[in-house]
């Protein structure tokens, strides 16, 4: 649901998860490749592992292909974009937070990226480009003609700015006044 120009930071995170499909699609078809080279017994290893090497190439390449749906809905302006993204920046921070307390200390790069997408994903005009929250609409100035009644002040359903007079348009966002 997107409501106006997507913000940099939000192209950035959808080409960062393209480059994340694109090196899932990879690592997907080289094991599965990889899967058939030990079906020809070609590295001396039991055979038997290709199937499970196969299969796993196959999930990867799968995982690439949400990640390049991921990168669709954020450049889109997708709502469950927005909710999938926080879910997994969460999750990536927990992660590398435990990861920092058992001595990883190269997940601090990590952990501070997940940290910066999470405060990002909360900025007010990235969750109005999803639609999860209302930009706040300017103030009107105060003229003698708005310091009348503010009982017959009207205000668009769909962003919140005043309406001013008889305006069938709202002057902010253009859609239908009712």
């Amino acid at each position: 649901m997107n409501t106006g120009a997507r913000p940099l930071g939000i192209t950035l995170l959808a080409l960062l998860h393209v480059l994340q499909a694109i090196f899932f699609f990879v690592g997907g078809i080289a094991l599965i490749a990889l899967g058939a080279f030990i079906r020809r017994s070609l590295f001396g290893l039991p055979r038997f592992l290709n199937g499970a090497v196969s299969l796993i190439g196959v999930v990867v390449v799968v995982i690439g292909l949400l990640y390049l749906g991921l990168a669709w809905g954020l450049w889109t302006g997708k709502g469950w974009a927005w909710v999938l993204s926080l879910v997994l920046a969460a999750l990536g921070f927990i992660v590398s937070l435990i990861s920092l307390v058992r001595g990883g200390f190269g997940t601090i790069v990590v952990l501070l990226l997940d940290a910066i997408i999470l405060y990002y994903l909360f900025r007010p005009n990235v969750r109005a480009f999803f639609g999860e929250q209302k930009m706040p609409s300017q103030p009107a100035p105060i003229t003698a003609s708005t310091s009348q009644s503010t009982a017959a002040t009207r205000f668009c359903s769909n962003c919140g700015a005043p309406a001013q007079g008889s305006e069938k348009f709202c002057s902010h966002c253009g859609k239908a006044i009712s």
